[in-house]
Order: structure tokens, then sequence, then C-alpha cells
């Protein structure tokens, strides 16, 4: 049995287990249902006042196809089945006939109404007369039935009357994907966010891959600066380079005005360039770790077996770097792939998935949680295609060696190393662009959100008055769901590394990593799905963003702590037990102190990410629990906004994100002792 309660960790196995289950996978399985349904739907008829005969106002037609097949005679469909037909028998009255020898059961309702239940259908008939100084009926005759058969009915009406069908049951079809597939729409959604994916990740990976091979194939001095600075800019605020992008080089940015351009980063050629300099640094970091730890004695024994440099860097450096470059890859794909502030901000006329499930749901003129469902489970079906596609790729290689020398790194020429610097440079150049650009507007006056040269700390004021809860906000929700994230994080990498809890331990590993699939969009609209209705009403509180934070970036923690764990010889916490201690405070006592570095470095990236969530932010906050990214993505893309607190609002954020980081990078990112090369 799993609860016992000697085993304290079993306890909380049982409880972590119910609250994963019920955080990630219940909102999936709730997406999911909500992607087969669709909404009823409705269309009206309008009565003659002189011969009573019937004709259909096509505007009101929703949810159903409708046939004409001659004078006063309407066949009803749904998806391609028909429903009933609509035939007038004579003045003030029509005949409802069942489609496909179908039952057709009809009802008086209590105010004045005709209930029809037909197939999965619950029709609600109402009827409207508006009578004029001119008209001559002079009695109004209610909506009455009589029953023909099985399969029909009469219905009696008023003539000038308003014939109302409202079908309010919901329809469980695969008709939305069907529709999301076809549509011109939907299907440009998939392509341009598939094309800014593939695009993006293609030419951030050339970045990525040449700076990580030339910083850690050659000594350069600086290097350490180097490795914190694009370690910062990995964990920049994902909507910074679109806010900043667009104010250089929008329509009327200040470069395109400045030089008079008649050109604009607005569109997806934009969304793909400011995507580029946001995704390169996890390519880079994760491929310069690849490529440090390789054992130089392949290189050098290949070079010394007559292959030039650049055959040795094909066929021995970079296939055994792959597991970071594809890893790396990988995580830049879905950074891309469920990006929405960058799309949103860059162009609010191009559709990508995560802004068309946030427009589908939350647009104010008629929402359609059923297309936001199935975009939703089409986006997790993607991004678990490319998970797949690396975890094949990488499964049926080998690339595992036994060390046998210390890293080693050539001493480049001076031209060689000039190159390398002016390469480093441009590339730093592009990727902290957007921080110096948002650093300068935030001290600039802002005019009717054009920006002007007159120097001001006006901008800082005006956020202190009137935004300064943001900056609590956002500080309670991060500290909360990094609090969770620590506690659960600590505990699941015991059960999953220690325990090993058979079948569970595994269940519990798979679980903690399934949020990093699912977009942010895609988890905001499932948590909307499952709390917005009692007994568990969460929609538009804190403990609805804490909750969405705290899994969103718990793998985050697990990681941190498996690592820092398997260092740790189980024999140190054996022997606490075997002096009496129990199961927890042998852990709490030996073993948590042991872990709390790598806890802590996992724990501030956890918070890092928080701090910077906009995805599911955006679907699920309501003042007054408004934080930092809400405020400055209003401000960026609302008409008349104020462009001044976005960009004093963004400076803030960074110092709160870069300087612990900074201190965390020096401590985490040493380089390591590497030996100069005289080949």
């Amino acid at each position: 049995m799993l609860v016992n309660i000697k085993d304290p960790w079993r306890i909380f196995t049982a409880v972590t287990l119910a609250i994963l289950i019920g955080l990630i996978i219940v909102p999936q399985i709730w997406i999911a249902r909500t992607s087969v349904q669709q909404q009823g739907g409705t269309f009206d008829f309008k009565a003659d006042s002189k011969s009573g005969t019937i004709s259909l106002i096509k505007e009101t037609v929703k949810g159903y196809d409708i046939e004409t097949k001659g004078p006063n005679v309407y066949y009803i469909f749904r998806n391609g089945i028909s429903y009933f037909s609509i035939r007038r028998e004579k003045s003030g009255s029509v005949l409802l006939s069942a489609g496909g020898d179908k039952s057709l059961k009809a009802s008086a309702g209590s105010d004045g109404t005709v209930i029809v239940r037909v197939r999965d259908s619950l029709f609600n008939i109402r009827q409207k007369v508006f009578s004029s100084l001119f008209s001559t009926q002079k009695k109004v005759i209610p909506l009455s039935i009589t029953k023909i058969s099985n399969n029909s009915i009469r219905l009696n009406y008023s003539r000038n009357a308003f014939l109302s069908f409202i079908d309010r049951q919901k329809h469980y079809t695969l008709a939305n994907y069907l529709v999301f597939l076809t549509r011109s729409r939907y299907v440009k959604a998939i392509l341009n966010s598939l094309i800014v994916t593939v695009i993006s990740t293609f030419f951030a990976a050339i970045i990525g891959v040449t700076l990580a091979y030339l910083l850690s194939r050659y000594s350069i001095p600086g290097t350490n600066t180097i490795l914190v600075l694009f370690t910062m800019a990995s964990v920049s605020p994902p909507f910074l380079g679109a806010y900043a992008w667009r104010m250089l080089l929008g329509s009327y940015g200040i470069i395109t005005r400045m030089f008079g351009l008649h050109w604009t980063i607005v569109g997806i050629h934009g969304v793909i360039w400011v995507i580029i300099w946001l995704v390169f640094p996890i390519i880079f970091l994760l491929s310069y770790d690849s490529f440090t730890s390789l054992d130089s004695s392949f290189r050098e024994s290949s070079i010394s077996l007559g292959a030039d440099r650049r055959k040795t860097l094909l066929r021995i450096e970079i296939p055994l770097a792959l597991p970071g470059i594809i890893t790396g890859l990988y995580l830049a794909m879905m950074a891309a792939f469920s990006d929405f502030g960058t799309p949103y901000i860059i162009s609010l006329n191009l559709n990508v998935l995560p802004v068309l499930i946030y427009k589908e749901y939350m647009s104010e003129v008629g929402s359609n949680p059923s297309i936001a469902s199935t975009g939703s489970i089409l986006m997790i079906f993607v991004s678990t295609l490319i998970l797949t596609g690396q975890r094949i790729y990488l499964s049926g290689r080998a690339y595992a060696s036994i060390k046998t020398s210390k890293p080693s790194v050539l001493k480049p020429s001076g031209k060689k190393k000039t190159l390398i610097y002016i390469f480093t440079i441009m590339v730093a150049f592009f990727a902290f662009l957007p921080h110096i650009t948002v650093f300068i507007l935030s001290f600039l006056k802002w005019n009717v959100g054009i920006v002007t040269g007159i120097l001001t700390l006006g901008n800082y004021t005006k956020l202190f008055v009137s935004d300064l809860n943001a900056i609590f906000v956002s500080f309670f929700l991060g500290l909360s769901a990094t609090l969770l994230d620590f506690i659960f994080g600590i505990g699941i990498a015991y059960i999953t590394v220690r325990k090993r809890y058979p079948v569970i331990s595994n269940l519990l590993g798979i679980l903690v990593m399934v949020p990093y699939l699912i977009p942010g969009t895609v988890l905001g609209l499932g948590f909307i799905l499952i709390f917005n209705q009692p007994p568990v009403l969460l929609t538009g509180t804190w403990l609805i963003l804490v909750l969405a934070y705290f899994i969103r970036k718990l793998p985050f923690s697990v990681k941190s702590s498996e690592a820092s764990l398997y260092q740790i010889h189980p024999a140190l916490e054996e022997a606490a037990k075997s002096l009496g201690a129990p199961p927890f405070r042998s852990f709490s006592t030996v073993t948590l102190p042991m872990m709390l570095g790598g806890i802590i470095s996992g724990v501030s990236l956890s918070f890092l990410q928080i701090m910077t969530e906009l995805s599911s932010t955006i679907m699920l906050y309501r003042p007054p629990w408004k934080p930092m990214t809400a405020v400055i993505f209003e401000n960026t893309i609302e008409a008349g906004a104020d462009f001044g607190i976005a960009a004093s609002m963004t400076v803030i954020l960074m110092l709160m994100l870069y300087l612990p980081l900074y201190f965390i990078t020096l401590n985490t990112r040493k380089l390591k002792e590497r030996r100069i090369e005289t080949i």
C-alpha cells in the first residue's frame, strides 16, 4: 500500500501525485473534452403578416446548415447529418419532420415556448410578435403543437411573428478538428507557427553553435564575462525584444523615422528576427557545455591521422557534441513555438497558434472555447512530436566516452582572435540592443504614444503612482510559487532518485516534465476550464496564478535537486538512520543541507522564469492581481497606452532579474581549467 504513516515520504508521494494529476492531467483532459464539443446553434424565421408563410433570416443561422428545397420547405443539417425539415402546411402552421426516420418529441414549455427534442439537440422555440398601428391582426395566436406521428409534429404560430429556434445543447463531434485543419484562418495560424519555429531556430542554431564552438575551442580572454552576459540574455523577458525592436523599426520607429525608411519590422519576418535573438542563448549555452566536455584525445587522434580541422569538426566534434546541441534546439523550438508576446506585440494581425488560442477564448465579440481547445490540443501534439523527434534521434546513437585528459583549447592568432571578438560583439549587440533601447526610452518623455527627445523621470514617477502595486503583486506571486517549487522540487527529486517506489516514482518523473510540453496559453486555458465554476472557483484570484506558475516552472527545481542528490552518497543518510534518526530527520539534517547549493540555483531559475512569464499570465490574471508583465504588455499593445510606463516597468523588472542572476551565474558557470594545445 502506498500510504504508510510510518514512512512520511509515502504520504508526501500520495499528496504530490494527487496534486500533479489535478493540476496537469485533469486540465488537459478538460481541454480535450472541450475540443470535441460544439455549442448548439440558432436560426430564426419570419412569418408573413398576411399569408403566414415563413422565410429564413439567413443572418441568424449559427451552428446549423439550412437548405431550401422549394417554397416554404427547409431542411436542417448539422455536420452533414439531417435533423429535421420544416414545411409550411397552411397559413399559421408548419410541419416539423425528423430526418432519417428518427423520432421527434415535443412538449409545451411553461413560458409559452415549445420544446422539441430530435437526435442530440434540444430546441427551445419562441415566437415574438410585433404589431403596428397599421396591423390588421387583432389577436396573437400562442405557439402550440399537434402530434402527427412519432417523427413529426404540427407547429401553430401567429402571423407576423418571428420564430426563434434555439439549441443550447453541447454536441460531441470531431468537426472542430476538421474546421481547424481546413479553414484558411486556422491553417494559416498553424503554418505561421511552424514557419516561425523552424526558421528562427535554424538561424539561432547557426549563431549559437558557431559562437559556442569558437569560445570552447579557442583561449579567449573574457570568456567568463561572455558566458555571464549570454546566460542573462537567456532569461530575458520574452516580450522585451518585440517591444524594443518595434520601437526602433516599426512604421513610426526611431530608426525608420530617422532615416526616412519606407519599411517596417511588423510582420512574420519581424517575429522571426526577434525570436532568433530570444532563443539563441539557450542553444549557445547547451552547445558550449557539450563542446567543453568533449574528450580532446578524439580530436587529437583525428588530426594525427591526417584529417584537417574542418573535417575533424564535422566528423568528430559536432557529432560528439550533438546531445547538447539537439537539446538546445529542442528547448529553442519549444520557446519559439509557444511564444505569445513576440508575435502579438510585433504584429497584431499575424495569427500564430498561441495568439489564436488567446483571441478565440478571450474575444469580447464572441469567444469560442471549443476552437481554442482544439488549437491547444494541436499545440500539445506538435510539442510532443518535437520532443519525440529529439528523443528518437539521441537514443539511436551513443555519445559517451571515457575522458583521458583535461579539456584543451587552441591559442588563436591575432587575426583570428580579432574576428572572434568582432563576431561575439556583434551577437552581443543584437542580443542586448532591446535592453539598451528600453533603458534609454524609459528616461524620455512620451506624447500620445510618440517618443520625444526630452529627458524626464516622469515615467518612473507615474509608474510608482499608478502601478506600484504590480511590483508587489509580482513579488508575492513569484515568491509564493517559488516556495512551492522549492518544497515539491526537493520532495519529488528525493522520491525519484532515492525512494524509487515501483511505478509511482517513474510516474512522478514523467508528470513533472509534462508542463514543459504545454505552452503557457494552453496551460492557462486548461486552468480556466476546470477552475471557472464551483466547487473550486479560482478564476480571477491570485491563487490560480500561483498554481499556474508553480506547475509551469516546477521542472527547473526538480531537475536541479536531482542533480545535487546524485552527487550525495546514500551511505551518509543511512548512517544517520542507523543511529536512530527517523527517515525525515535523517533527510533534513544530513542530505538537505548538502543539496542546498544546487537547489538554490534551480529555485532561482524558477523564480526568474516566473517573473517573466507572460503567456499563462495574460490568460489568467484579473485586477487587482495584475503582475508587472501584464502592465508592460497592456501599455505596449493598447491604443493610447503610455509606453513610458511600459519602458520604466521593464527596466525595473530587468534589474530585479539580472542582478541576482549575475551573482548566481558567477558561482555556477566558472570557466573550467583547460590546457593550451600546441598542435
